[in-house]
């Protein structure tokens, strides 16, 4: 099956989970080493000075992390665990709600993910570091987050 194939059934999978159609998060883009996904703010997303609110901020950046700590590694899903292990994010600007939509950005480099495939390989658990942007539609940055994902073989 070849990358954009690929790409697609997870992206179709991931439109499938409960917190991604609660949020409302969108795909935009996802391949090898990268994941792209917006979210147009409702109502119930802004805090009380018309901002999405940060726990919104922090969902959006945590599903691009782990959509880009798995984007290398779709063919050898069936052989591991994936969860987040921690994330830190901060708040640049404000997040105003007519600024939407709003797109996090992360990305991990091909020799990172060449890592993690030969580690997975060798059976080996993995804690990779996944970097995010969030921007608003004009492209003004006003969070930078990065999460922890730990990657490991699946118990037998």
């Amino acid at each position: 099956m070849d990358n954009a194939t690929m790409g697609d059934l997870v992206m179709a999978g991931f439109q499938k989970l409960g917190f991604i159609q609660y949020a409302g998060i969108e795909g935009v883009e996802f391949g090898p080493g990268r994941n792209v996904v917006a979210i147009a703010p409702r109502a119930e997303h802004l805090n009380h000075n018309g901002d999405l609110h940060a726990a919104v901020l922090f969902g959006l950046a945590e599903t691009a992390a782990m959509g880009a700590s798995i984007s290398g590694i779709v063919d050898l899903m069936g052989e591991t665990f994936i969860v987040a292990r921690d994330g830190r994010i901060e708040y640049l600007a404000r997040a105003k709600g007519a600024a939407g939509p709003f797109l996090a950005t992360s990305e991990v480099s091909a020799e990172t993910l060449e890592k993690v495939r030969a580690e997975i390989a060798a059976r080996v658990a993995i804690e990779l570091k996944v970097p995010v942007s969030i921007a608003d539609s004009t492209g003004k940055v006003v969070a930078a987050a990065a999460f922890t994902a730990v990657i490991r073989p699946k118990r037998a």
